[in-house]
């Protein structure tokens, strides 16, 4: 313990102002009480025993004043053992702000494609380098599959699901949690696959990195304005349902129909007229939005049953005192639902009743034109709630094939709804704690812990990835082809 101790207080995070210990150690009491007391799936992943074991190791480790990031960087990893990507932990905005102003980054973009890291944009004071596309073997002698072990503990995650860690790191967030974790740091040394020796480069503020990729058009990743809701016939037996969202407040604003109903509707007399066999849903995107929108999808493929076992909310009030500041409190549900949606058990919790409001049913209403024929479902890291949930009913029920990567989500379920907002009263970090634990009625087919794994495992090229192509498309088209 000693030993990591120093490693956690050894970074240099730059001039932020100090939190006094005992502050500190109040604030990591009201996070324990929060997640103990408010969070329905808390220790769905990770008993309680080890739950505390943690914190009372970060407990030992808080023995001297600490800046907010150094004090983010011992209690992430606590939020994390959630094991729920609902559960999200944020820096205060004036923190932000200074950090973006005074902090260095690694002047890059990335992407992790598998568990393959390539350097997508180049940000770094030396534009003469061709790096991009490159494939890279270590940073700072490090591994990056050793790196996300670290980093990756500083956001939560469902279950036990690996994919989505090295996913979430997209973009410049690989180079944010690297400095949540490592600090500012003097020099980047790297070592790409393609080049004998290592590049150096300096880490530099943001205004530098956005300024060089400005004036660089270099990789620019093709952002096509992609329909959130796709229907398109492929050809004469194929159609293709890109499913990108089931925010109802998104799909009304950006779509024509204006309803997910609608759309699905239209989309499923056309797959009957043409006489289509082979259904193509691509929900690779679909990081889940309105409650239901699932089970109507899921409607046009499947009978109805009871698809959640139960929807659970620990208590209808939380209250978070430590004794020193004000408590605060968390409630769930209001008046209406607390009362008629949802009936109390015996330990104090709350659970929805079958019939009223959503229920526990796949869905409402029987569609017309029903689909029978081939079924083939497009999956990643970024299939999450709503999305993962569709994925998970039609897995369990094997209405389909799988292609591309583990959901993001978990196939048990997830603990989602109500979240609220805890604000430690003096750190002033900020943690999202879900109220509403969705427990699927699946049949037991994969890991305790994990997504949905695809039948047919696809990953990008990188220059499928930086051209915007669908590799488990182009996948699914040929092995259609191939079977005729």
């Amino acid at each position: 313990m000693t030993l990591s101790f120093k490693i956690s207080l050894g970074q240099n995070f730059g001039d932020f102002p100090k939190i006094e210990k005992q502050k500190l150690l109040n604030d990591l009491e009201i996070l324990y009480q929060g997640l103990d007391k408010f969070h329905s799936g808390m220790y769905w992943y990770t008993p309680k025993d080890s739950v505390d074991i943690a914190f009372k190791n970060v407990k030992s480790k808080i023995s001297e004043d600490m800046n907010v990031l150094q004090f983010h960087k011992l209690i992430a990893p606590l939020v994390a053992l959630s094991r729920e990507d609902h559960t999200d932990i944020y820096l205060p905005k004036k923190i932000i702000e200074k950090r973006n102003l005074e902090s260095t980054f690694i002047p890059l973009t990335f992407v992790f494609l598998g568990t393959k890291l390539y350097c997508v944009k180049n940000g770094s004071n030396y534009q003469e380098l061709i790096i991009e596309g490159k494939e890279i073997e270590s940073i700072n002698g490090e591994k990056p599959i050793d790196i996300v072990e670290k980093i990756g503990n500083l956001f939560a995650s469902d279950g036990y699901i690996k994919p989505v860690k090295y996913s979430d790191l997209e973009g410049f967030n690989f180079s944010k949690y690297y400095f949540y974790y490592y600090g500012n740091i003097t020099d980047v040394t790297i070592k790409f696959q393609e080049f004998e020796n290592p590049i150096i480069i300096k880490p530099l503020k943001i205004e530098n990195i956005n300024k060089n990729l400005r004036s660089r058009n270099t990789n620019k990743k093709g952002d096509k304005n992609k329909e959130l809701l796709e229907f398109k016939i492929l050809n004469k037996t194929t159609a293709y349902l890109g499913l990108h969202s089931f925010s109802n407040s998104d799909i009304k604003k950006e779509t024509k129909e204006k309803s997910l109903s609608k759309f699905l509707e239209n989309s499923f007399k056309s797959i009957l007229v043409n006489k289509i066999t082979n259904l193509i849903i691509d929900v690779s995107e679909n990081g889940g939005g309105t409650e239901g929108n699932e089970g109507i999808v899921y409607s046009y493929l499947g009978d109805n049953y009871q698809k959640y076992k139960k929807v659970r909310a620990k208590t209808q009030k939380a209250v978070l005192d430590n004794g020193i500041d004000k408590p605060i409190t968390l409630k769930t549900f209001g008046f209406l639902e607390r009362t008629f949606v949802n009936k109390k058990m015996t330990d104090g919790s709350l659970e929805r009743k079958q019939w009223i409001g959503y229920g526990l049913m796949a869905y409402k209403k029987e569609p017309k034109n029903k689909f029978s024929g081939k079924t083939y479902v497009i999956i990643s890291p970024i299939t999450y709630s709503g999305g993962s949930e569709f994925s998970n009913m039609v897995y369990s029920n094997d209405k389909g094939t799988f292609v591309g990567q583990e959901t993001g989500g978990g196939y048990l379920g997830n603990t989602s709804g109500y979240s609220k907002e805890l604000i430690l009263p003096n750190s002033k970090i900020e943690i999202d704690i879900p109220a509403l634990q969705f427990v699927m009625n699946v049949e037991q087919k994969l890991p305790f812990g994990s997504g949905v794994v695809p039948d047919h495992k696809v990953i990008q090229t990188f220059d499928q990835y930086i051209n915007n192509v669908n590799a488990p498309l182009e996948y699914i088209l040929e092995k259609i082809k191939n079977e005729k």
